[in-house]
Formats: structure tokens, sequence, C-alpha cells
């Protein structure tokens, strides 16, 4: 397992200008999502419900013993409209675990693309402002913003089809403009318009300092890489499942080993998420640990757009967005 990956370290302190937003007060909820385009019974939206609490007997933070991410309930959520439920807050008082002692409003991992690229923003004309480029995708049908992302695409020459965020490229994603073989783009036009919509703070795309629920952008196959590589954990063939669901096990074993955050499961969860093929309930878990994360950092650990990376504009930050935990260097 390659430790700086999953950058849990303190990081450099960012510029005053930066003004980023403090470490949470632990205990907080942690949330992550996995999600998909369209659900319904046989593939719904998972969420894990989490909270993260400062080790025993010791000062946040401390040395000795790192915070602990606990979870406590795999949800399963069958329709889009369960999104606006949960980023309204409705569900807040249903998640299970906490004992009353995680104080309101949560952190959550999505994974799914929040913003799509500059270039593409700038070509169709519309506003440089997330949760304005937002709510026009929004507007749209699924079937109409499909057909414009492909009529796009369709312009450019081969091999140059896709338009790509700096952090797909740092991430090794699929482009937010892919409408199969992940359908990324419609997961973009689920989540995001809706998310726009409501009082959430989304570090960097659309700052609300003072709202007690914060979204964050997760790439769970990324954070699988740093634990096991490239070994494929998900999908396959009757004949290729044994060595995925042993990957799903050492994923588990990798998320139990990391030195910086104790992440706890009980063994109801553990035979759940080693028994689903499609790793949903995994990926879910493995938002939550990015969010959880990102939330012991100062700013969440995004790159600021007050101070962009080297190679990254701030324009780019402010409507593209960054991947929780993935350092900009990468």
């Amino acid at each position: 397992m390659n430790n700086h990956t999953l950058h849990i370290q303190p990081s450099a302190s960012p510029p005053p200008t930066a003004a980023p937003h403090p470490p949470r007060t632990l205990p907080v909820r942690i949330l992550g999502l996995d999600v998909t385009a369209t659900p319904g019974p046989r593939k719904p939206l998972t969420l894990a419900v989490c909270d993260l609490a400062p080790g025993k007997g010791n000062a946040p933070y401390g040395a000795d013993a790192p915070p602990v991410l606990t979870l406590h309930e795999l949800r399963e959520l069958h329709a889009l409209d369960d999104l606006d439920r949960l980023f309204g807050g409705q569900l807040d008082a249903s998640f299970a675990g906490g004992d009353g002692a995680v104080g309101g409003g949560w952190v959550l991992g999505i994974d799914a693309p929040f913003g799509l690229p500059l270039e593409l923003v700038e070509e169709l004309g519309w506003p440089r402002d997330w949760a304005g480029y937002a709510a026009l995708c929004g507007a749209m049908d699924r079937a109409d913003f499909r057909d414009l992302l492909r009529g796009v695409s369709a312009t450019r020459p081969a091999g140059q089809k896709y338009l790509y965020r700096a952090c797909d490229r740092a991430a090794g994603a699929a482009s937010p403009m892919n409408t199969v073989r992940p359908p990324v783009a419609l997961m973009f036009h689920a989540v995001a318009p809706r998310l726009a919509a409501h009082a959430v703070h989304v570090p960097a795309l659309r700052p609300l300092p003072h709202a007690d629920r914060v979204a964050l952008e997760a790439y769970p196959g990324w954070l699988a890489r740093q634990l096991i590589g490239r070994a494929p954990y998900k999908g396959g063939d009757a004949a290729s499942r044994p060595a995925r669901r042993e990957a799903r096990a050492a994923l588990l074993r990798g998320l139990a080993g990391l030195p910086s955050l104790a992440v706890r499961w009980n063994a109801d969860h553990e035979a759940r998420m080693l028994d689903d093929p499609e790793a949903d309930l995994l990926d879910a878990l493995l938002c939550a640990v990015q969010a959880a994360v990102s939330t012991l950092r100062s700013g969440y650990g995004l790159p600021a757009p007050t101070a962009p990376p080297c190679g990254i504009t701030a324009a780019q930050l402010r409507v593209e967005g960054w991947i929780a935990g993935l350092p900009p260097e990468e």
C-alpha cells in the first residue's frame, strides 16, 4: 500500500489569502454515495452511513490513536428523487449510529463528477459559474443532455472526441462527456443540478462556508488503485468472480490497515460488501473514506482557486472542481 497517495498527513499551510475552511470538529457524520444514473430495485444508489470520531484518550488527531471512521449502515436508495431528500437533509434523522453524539450536518463523498471541462463550458457559451451551468443542464431532460454532448463529440477529431477536466487526467478517470461505459455524463446530470439546488457547501465550486452539509467529489477507483493496484474488484463473468471477490477482500484489508485513519465495520457489513459482485456497497464505503480523510484537512484538502497548483488555472478549479484526496501533483 502506498500511504503517500492517501494524503492523510496534514498538508502544507496554504497562503493566508486562501482562507481555507478549518478541519471539522469531531465527531461528524460522514456519508459515502455510490451513484448509478438509473437507480431502481435491481441497481440502487448505495449510501454508506458512518461517523468520524477522535481516537479514544487522545487529543483530536493525536498521534497515538488515529481518528476512527465507523460504518453504521449500508442503505439503498431507489430513485433519483431520493437525492433531493438526501441533499436537503430530510434523511438526516433516519441515519443509524452515532448515539446522538454526532453534531448536525455531514460531509458526503459522491462517486460522480460534479463539474464539466472548462473548455466544454466555454465552447457551449455557458456561464463560468458552476451553479449556473449545472442549473442549465438540469433544465434539460436526460436525452437532450446526452444528445448535446454527443453532438459536441461528433465535431471533434478522431482520438480527441472527449474533453477532460484537470482532475480527470490526474486521477485516470473517464471524461464527464462519456455517455456510455461508464455513463459518467449521466451521473453528472443526475447529481450536479440537484446538488446545486440545495444549500450544500461544495468547496471550490460553490462555497457556502456556514452550511453544515458538505459535498465532495469522490472517485473510489482511484482510492482502490492506491490500495490494491489495478486488480479488478467488480463485475466480470462467473470464472473471474472468485478472484474479484478476493480483490474486494484485499481492499477491505487495505482499509483496515490505514495508518492514520481507523476504519471499522461489522461482520454483516463485511459479508455484504464481499458478496456484492458489482462492489456498489464497497464503493460507497470508499467514498466515505475519501470524505473522512478530507474532513481532517484544512480546506478539505482541496487545491484553492486563490492559489491553484502548477499547470491548473483558478478558472478550471472554479468550473471543473477537484476529486477529494487527489494530490494535484499526481
